[in-house]
């Protein structure tokens, strides 16, 4: 799948039955879809890929009555990730508003909380300073998801929408087997 034909260059070669096996025909929608396995399998590899030269991805597909030509295949695989880049970004957006939600949400529990921790005296008793203890550990509990969100939830969202960005932008190339 992975042979780099240069250090510059790191090169995925696909090869297919037929260039229309790279299409999804059988997609309900009115626009060619790239096939869910041929999308898995370059997405997996551009996201292993460590170096930041451009891609370039060789397919190999004999030749049929109706051939894709390269630029097909080009916009297609351009299309095709650049949706897969989008839906990423949109994620992207969705954990920052969760993580606005969940950070408010945390807040007022933190501040409750703490509050009702502060009601509780110094010499409340062993078991009252121990109750009072817990509440203020569980208030800074609630503020986990919220700094979870913020800080390390959208880091994968963003290696995938990096790798089909880098996908969409590749080097297309079509060549018959031999």
């Amino acid at each position: 799948m992975n042979t780099p034909e240069s250090a510059s260059a790191p090169t995925c070669h696909v090869r297919l039955r037929s260039a229309q096996s790279l299409t999804l025909n059988d997609s309900p929608l009115l626009r060619d879809e790239l096939h869910p396995e041929v999308a898995r399998m370059l997405l997996d590899w551009a996201g292993s890929t460590r170096s930041t030269a451009r891609l370039v991805v060789c397919i190999e597909a004999p030749v049929s009555a109706e051939p894709l030509t390269q630029e097909q295949v080009t916009r297609l695989l351009d299309t095709h990730f650049r949706r897969v880049a989008e839906a990423h970004t949109q994620g992207i957006a969705d954990i920052f508003r969760h993580a606005r939600a969940a950070t408010l949400i945390g807040l007022l529990v933190l501040v409750f909380l703490m509050s009702a921790a502060q009601a509780i005296p110094d010499d409340a008793g062993r078991w009252m300073v121990g109750v009072r203890e817990s509440v203020v550990i569980f208030a800074w509990v609630a503020m986990w998801k919220p700094a979870e969100l913020w800080l390390y939830d959208h880091w994968p969202l963003r290696h995938w929408r990096r790798a089909a960005l880098r996908l969409a932008d590749a080097q297309v190339r079509l060549v018959a087997p031999g």
